[in-house]
């Protein structure tokens, strides 16, 4: 099943995803290239394409970080690597928030993290038509 991109109004501009993304928290440890040590964050949406990453930090855009994370529908770790291309800090949550893009990860990692959303979104339509008196 192929996912249709969506898209995310910021401001005035349009951004166009290339792939769905759906809720799901996770802890993702994290390394920043170029910086040593490991930190971990929480992800809060996550599509074939990216994920979205709440930390304590601010991090630059275009860091580069490798991820590591696992999602529901996988007995294994996921590892990639993306660059930042959004962040904005949230005063309700006291977090920043940083969108993802994948820069580099395994197409069958990739492919798992699209059937986990596909899975995901055909769960959400049927959770919403159970509230339709047909």
């Amino acid at each position: 099943m192929s996912e249709q991109g969506e898209s995310v109004k910021e401001g005035d501009n349009v951004y166009r995803r290339r792939y769905v993304r759906v809720a799901v928290a996770s802890t993702v440890s994290y390394t920043r290239e170029g910086v040593e040590g490991t930190k971990t964050g929480e992800s809060s949406d996550l599509g074939g394409g990216g994920i979205r990453l709440s930390t304590d930090e601010d991090l630059p855009l275009g860091a580069v970080l490798l991820l590591r994370f696992r999602i529901p529908a996988v007995d294994r770790e996921i590892v990639a690597r993306g660059r930042i291309v959004l962040s904005f800090y949230n005063a309700e949550d006291q977090s920043f928030f940083h969108g993802i893009a994948f820069t580099q990860i395994d197409p069958r990692d990739q492919e798992e993290i699209v059937r986990y959303v596909a899975a995901e979104v055909h769960r959400i339509a049927l959770d919403d038509g159970d509230d339709d008196p047909a």
